[in-house]
């Protein structure tokens, strides 16, 4: 389990609108529980992987890949992981004066408070706050910045407009958010498609398609592309040989490498380095 925690009293104190406290992310053991209790901040999760009941107050939810759950403050909830398939989650907990006027632009209540996950920035905030907090001189501003980026993510995703059932995530969504966790997790390594289209248990093409039609990109492409914009990162950030960074986003041939870089940048790595 890794959990950061951000603030300090005095900092809050600086910033009530709306602060971030804390995030993590753990791979829970069959049948973690956490509870019941109550919490004076508000806390959401986002399942990753597996699955769990949440049950806040006399609402139970089974929750599944690619939905989220939030809890209230001084609203008692519990909950636990499943014990064939055990929850992979990322939390975040928050406070401030804004939250309950941000909240009640949702549908979201203390009882009916599940939704889905967005597919480009909730299963990544973990990653994404981790990454802003290492910036030592502007750590707040960019924290700052996810934090009021997600919160206009929750309002489309959870409008109030809608009606106050609970939403499941469609198959697609969870597969999608699967698959993407997975490639952004190991780009770093040597995979294919055809092993991430079995560890999801589905046929290439058919995950291919879905893959396509919910991000534009063939998975392919995807990957190719996350892995070329972690390299820029490292050629712009270190003095790492070219051969080094070729392995750190998966590739043990520099020269395929090389090739693949420039056919996505336009340009050799090498080159890209002197040109920033």
């Amino acid at each position: 389990m890794a959990i950061f925690q951000y603030n300090q009293e005095r900092l809050y104190r600086k910033d009530p609108d709306l602060h971030l406290l804390y995030w993590g992310k753990e791979a829970c053991k069959p049948g973690h529980t956490v509870g019941p209790g109550v919490r004076d901040l508000y806390k959401i999760h986002f399942i990753h992987k597996g699955k769990g009941l949440v049950r806040i107050g006399s609402q139970t939810h089974h929750l599944t890949p690619g939905q989220g759950f939030l809890i209230y403050p001084d609203v008692i909830s519990y909950y636990e992981a499943d014990q064939e398939e055990p929850w992979t989650y990322s939390w975040i907990g928050f406070r401030g004066a804004q939250v309950e006027s941000i909240l009640a632009r949702t549908r979201l209540t203390p009882e009916q408070a599940v939704f889905p996950m967005d597919r480009q920035v909730m299963p990544h905030m973990y990653e994404q706050l981790t990454e802003a907090n290492a910036h030592a001189f502007s750590a707040d501003l960019k924290l700052k910045v996810i934090i009021y980026e997600f919160m206009a993510v929750l309002l489309e995703v959870a409008p109030a407009s809608s009606s106050g059932e609970e939403v499941r995530p469609n198959k697609w969504d969870s597969y999608l958010i699967q698959s993407m966790e997975f490639i952004h997790a190991h780009y770093n390594e040597p995979f294919s498609i055809e092993d991430l289209a079995s560890l999801l248990k589905l046929d290439r093409k058919y995950f291919s398609a879905i893959f396509k039609e919910a991000t534009g990109l063939p998975p392919q492409q995807y990957l190719l592309q996350y892995r070329m914009n972690k390299a820029c990162e490292l050629l712009e950030k270190s003095n790492y040989a070219i051969g080094e960074i070729a392995n750190s986003v998966g590739y043990q041939d520099q020269l395929i490498f090389s090739k693949m870089f420039k056919r996505v940048k336009g340009v050799s790595p090498k080159l890209f380095r002197h040109m920033k």
